[in-house]
């Protein structure tokens, strides 16, 4: 009885010693697996928190020690547990979140503002392209007024040569007016002491001229005459400056002939600047030459 009981004891210590050796390894087994995981697990938990930022920090990433993942339960005097480094690990990622969450939003308004610039810059591109086609149409606007203007610049000066030169002309003339005026004065007298002469002897010469002769009524004589300028100068009677204005018509007769006919221009004293009208022209009028209404 003794030994069967012995017996079966050996045999249930051989059972439970295979069941415990069987166990082992499989424990073993599982040890590694376990062990592989956790190492594994542990540098994906470095490399993820090497990729976060330090909350409140500018450019700092999150460092975790390797022995500070190692420890699950705290123990008198030992490193401290996991959980402090994987909490400051959940913080920054979800600070981070919270980032990139904001800068999403920040993103899509920066697209919508981006939309509305382009948007924005195409409606400058064609108000630009607009204002230099006005501006192109301004400057030819320009250019032609410019050569409008140089022409007339150009009008301008040759209108003040002429002007000098017509002033100096007129000095001119003024000048042989006034000195012809000396002149005529002494000559007046003398052509018509001279006309009366000449009429006596051909009074007496031929009696039929007193017929033909003009009738008295004598408006002045011939004092200067121009033909370049196709005008004269009549020294007027006292009698007819009361009568004669701008615009008057003249007779000029030399003895009993037409000699033409001349519109006054003006009067300056007791002579008349007047311009010879060509279409009664019979001949070329001189000086001494008699004016008639």
């Amino acid at each position: 009885m003794f030994r069967l009981l012995t017996r079966i004891a050996i045999v249930s210590v051989l059972v439970l010693s295979i069941g415990a050796l069987v166990l082992a390894v499989l424990l073993f087994q599982q040890r590694e697996t376990l062990k592989g995981r956790t190492q594994k697990l542990e540098d994906t938990i470095r490399k993820v928190a090497a990729t976060l930022e330090v909350e409140g920090a500018t450019n700092a990433m999150l460092s975790i020690p390797d022995d500070q993942l190692k420890t699950f339960k705290a123990k008198p005097g030992g490193p401290p547990t996991m959980d402090q480094p994987l909490s400051r690990m959940v913080n920054a990622a979800q600070s981070q979140l919270v980032r990139l969450n904001n800068t999403r939003a920040e993103l899509a308004d920066t697209k919508l503002t981006l939309a509305k610039t382009q948007d924005e810059l195409k409606n400058t591109k064609v108000e630009l392209a607009s204002a230099k086609d006005k501006i192109k149409e301004q400057e030819g606007v320009i250019e032609a007024k410019n050569n409008v203007i140089s022409e007339k610049e150009v009008a301008i000066r040759n209108l003040e040569r002429e002007k000098s030169d017509l002033v100096t002309k007129a000095d001119a003339i003024k000048v042989q007016m006034d000195e012809m005026a000396a002149e005529n004065g002494d000559l007046t007298d003398q052509v018509a002491a001279l006309e009366e002469k000449v009429v006596t002897l051909e009074t007496k010469l031929s009696p039929e001229i007193q017929k033909k002769i003009v009738p008295k009524g004598q408006q002045g004589v011939v004092a200067y005459v121009s033909p370049d300028w196709n005008f004269l100068i009549v020294r007027l009677t006292p009698e007819s400056l009361k009568n004669t204005t701008p615009d008057l018509e003249l007779m000029i007769y030399r003895l009993d002939k037409l000699v033409g006919k001349v519109r006054v221009a003006s009067i300056a004293g007791d002579l008349a600047v007047a311009e010879i009208i060509n279409d009664w022209q019979q001949a070329v009028p001189q000086n001494g030459d008699g004016i008639l209404y």
